[in-house]
């Protein structure tokens, strides 16, 4: 039950809709085990009430959406499939320049809802920070989280970006990549995503996510 509470605060803070089916799952299923508890009785015939065999039902058919929509990928915080984009943009880029759009509170909205990572507001600017799976709870429970001091993305309202990429997050890569290309990238593809939501393409951004074909479980 305490565990379903961490889950919702998840939604509170995403507003991610598949987090809710997490919530109700682990919610059913302490239910389930407080419902039984009582009837549990060594030697005697166990004889569970219907509202167990109820709870039973919705927990199974819970459990295999839950597994539906993590192997879809609905359930997973995209920051390692950020950074992979940007090391695949290395090869890629025509050095170009880019009128670099404003970020907007949907936008935010947007890239904390899909998983993308984690917004935060600052005076003059927003931090998106890509946020990997397993990373999630440092980042959402923790009040005193610094997140400077991790990979992020910043826009301020004139519609400059600045990037930091941590050194961990750079250790990932297999590759020996140049940072400052890697840095640059990683912006491009943060705008690119801007321009795509602002555009109606949304759909596209993780489209691009999933054609990496990365584990759904990383």
């Amino acid at each position: 039950m305490f565990y379903a509470l961490l889950i919702f605060y998840t939604y509170y803070r995403t507003r991610h809709t598949w987090t809710l089916i997490s919530t109700i799952y682990m919610f059913t299923y302490g239910s389930l085990l407080l419902s039984i508890a009582p009837h549990m009785i060594i030697g005697s015939k166990i004889n569970f009430p219907l509202e167990s065999k109820i709870l039973l039902v919705l927990t199974i058919l819970l459990f295999w959406w839950l597994l539906y929509l993590s192997f879809t990928r609905k359930l997973k915080w995209r920051g390692r499939e950020i950074l992979e984009l940007a090391a695949y943009n290395i090869e890629q880029t025509d050095g170009s320049f880019t009128p670099r759009p404003l970020p907007t509170g949907k936008v935010n909205r947007y890239f904390q809802k899909n998983l993308l990572g984690l917004a935060y507001w600052e005076d003059s600017r927003i931090v998106f920070m890509p946020l990997k799976y397993k990373n999630e709870y440092f980042a959402l429970f923790n009040p005193n989280y610094n997140y400077h001091e991790k990979t992020w993305i910043a826009i301020n309202y004139s519609g400059n970006v600045s990037v930091n990429i941590s050194k961990m997050d750079y250790l990932d890569y297999k590759e020996d990549l140049a940072f400052d290309e890697l840095c640059k990238s990683l912006s491009d593809v943060i705008v690119d995503f801007l321009e795509l939501y602002i555009d109606g393409r949304e759909v596209r951004i993780l489209d691009k996510m999933d054609e990496l074909r990365i584990n759904v479980f990383t």
